[in-house]
């Protein structure tokens, strides 16, 4: 009999104590604000030596976690699939004034939850599905073609700068309807402006309006890029555009109940819409991969041209490249746009087989969980071949993220990407400038820090992979 009852009281004790998240033993005066700026350095590396530390989720401080890191698909399930739970709330460290243009521009999709979440995402989804963006290829070819028409062979292109410059006409087009090259000029400086200093650490370490600070840069920079939305949005209203441009499909959008977004919701979701650095950054990666593997560089153009024979792709011909898309996926899956992202507790809730408290900050990175050898075979191989043998679930392979909050403009940025691509290979090869220094930076999203110098070669031309250096060797293992 006793030895019954203490039995149970063991178990009684053993299921009242909580399971501890993994985690660094704590250091003195080494607290979350300390490891926050490492890991801002380069995010990446930071996450994937926490994975390799403490496995698929651990914790900052395990006694007190409110910082957590989760990785495995397992968790990440959990945190898409229960999002009146981990919810969004982006620049919620940065504490933005609730009544200033910075904090209206933020507060779209990215930022919203529950009902308002959803009456937003009905609104503007009609203007993302995959059908619907296909009114925009002739655009984005269009530009494209414009842009590339002062390139010339033998050239060397800064390429971050001269694909920034082709997705932000882009934008400027399909979001805005706006071809007036001054207004254009004036949004790009802006954007650019806006885009430099919110990726800065002292916009998050010092989130005051103070002389000379990043902080007040953002806010007045959001001040001036709001004047120039609400002028576009009362143009629209006052017009009843029948345009097809995103904003005019925005501001025309009516919800089930007969209501409108106000002019404050159309400024943060008009603002949503037209950041498209991630296109950007995975052109970039894509044509920095394609030159280090110079026969499926040669495999791609063969494939394009054949489909294509030189003119920009239509509609049916999108569906006819499959080497493209692969070689797309697969950059995204080892050089994710954003390789991190942060949820935040809305109450306690188990974790696995632990617990978090109410508030607690949950980041979680795709470019992490794109590497799980249980997952991929050999992770970091550039490998476009794998997606004919291999298929990752949802929570495997996230570039545009998973649940409620997945990027609306997930088919918008596949056709841009592969319209932009298909046009550039039929006319340069693209060759990285042999010795270039190629590290990862996090700025909006991750890019080459030093941005990507390549040479334009004829269309035929063969190649070697060009020598480099950077702890992009580190992302992906390069000949």
């Amino acid at each position: 009999m006793d030895q019954l009852s203490g039995g149970s009281m063991s178990n009684a004790a053993a299921v009242s104590v909580p399971v501890q998240l993994p985690g660094p033993v704590q250091i003195p005066l080494v607290g979350w604000r300390t490891r926050g700026l490492r890991m801002l350095g380069d995010p990446a590396e930071y996450f994937m030596r926490q994975y390799a530390r403490y496995g698929v989720v651990s914790a900052w401080n395990p006694q007190n976690p409110r910082h957590v890191f989760a990785f495995g698909p397992e968790y990440l399930k959990k945190i898409f699939a229960e999002p009146e739970v981990f919810i969004a709330d982006s620049f919620r460290e940065v504490r933005i004034p609730e009544q200033s243009s910075f904090y209206r521009l933020t507060n779209g999709l990215l930022r919203r939850n529950g009902d308002p979440h959803r009456k937003h995402r009905r609104l503007m989804q009609p203007a993302f599905t995959a059908r619907r963006v296909l009114v925009h290829r002739e655009t984005v070819a269009d530009v494209t073609e414009r842009c590339l028409s002062d390139w010339r062979t033998g050239d060397v292109v800064p390429m971050h700068d001269a694909l920034a410059r082709i997705i932000m006409l882009t934008a400027m087009r399909t979001v805005f309807d706006i071809d007036a090259p001054a207004k254009i000029d004036r949004l790009q400086g802006l954007i650019s402006r806006l885009l430099r200093v919110a990726a800065s650490p002292l916009t998050l370490l010092v989130p005051y309006d103070l002389p000379a600070s990043t902080f007040r840069t953002a806010l007045r920079t959001c001040e001036e890029i709001e004047a120039l939305l609400l002028e576009m949005i009362r143009e629209r209203r006052a017009g009843a555009s029948a345009g097809r441009d995103v904003l005019t499909s925005l501001v025309n959008a009516v919800d089930e109940d007969g209501s409108r977004l106000t002019e404050a919701e159309l400024v943060g979701e008009a603002y949503t819409a037209f950041c498209h650095d991630s296109s950007t950054a995975t052109l970039m990666w894509t044509l920095l991969l394609l030159d280090q593997h110079p026969q499926l560089m040669n495999d791609v153009v063969d494939e394009v041209r054949a489909v294509c024979g030189g003119s920009p792709p239509d509609d049916e011909q999108l569906g006819r490249m499959p080497l493209l898309e692969a070689v797309l996926k697969e950059t995204l899956r080892l050089l994710p746009p954003a390789p991190m992202l942060i949820r935040y507790t809305s109450r306690p809730t188990p974790f696995g087989r632990y617990q978090l408290p109410s508030g607690a900050m949950v980041f979680f990175s795709s470019y992490v969980t794109h590497r799980l050898e249980e997952v991929y075979h050999d992770p970091l191989r550039f490998d476009p071949g794998r997606w004919e043998r291999e298929s990752p679930s949802t929570y495997e392979f996230l570039p545009f993220g998973a649940g409620a909050h997945n990027c609306v403009g997930r088919h918008f940025a596949m056709l841009e990407m592969k319209t932009v691509l298909a046009v550039l290979l039929q006319k340069f090869r693209p060759a990285l400038v042999p010795g270039t220094r190629v590290d990862r930076s996090m700025r909006v999203s991750l890019v080459p820090s030093h941005g990507l110098p390549m040479r334009l070669l004829p269309r035929g031309a063969r190649t070697s992979p060009a020598p480099l250096r950077g702890n992009i060797r580190d992302s992906v293992r390069l000949p």
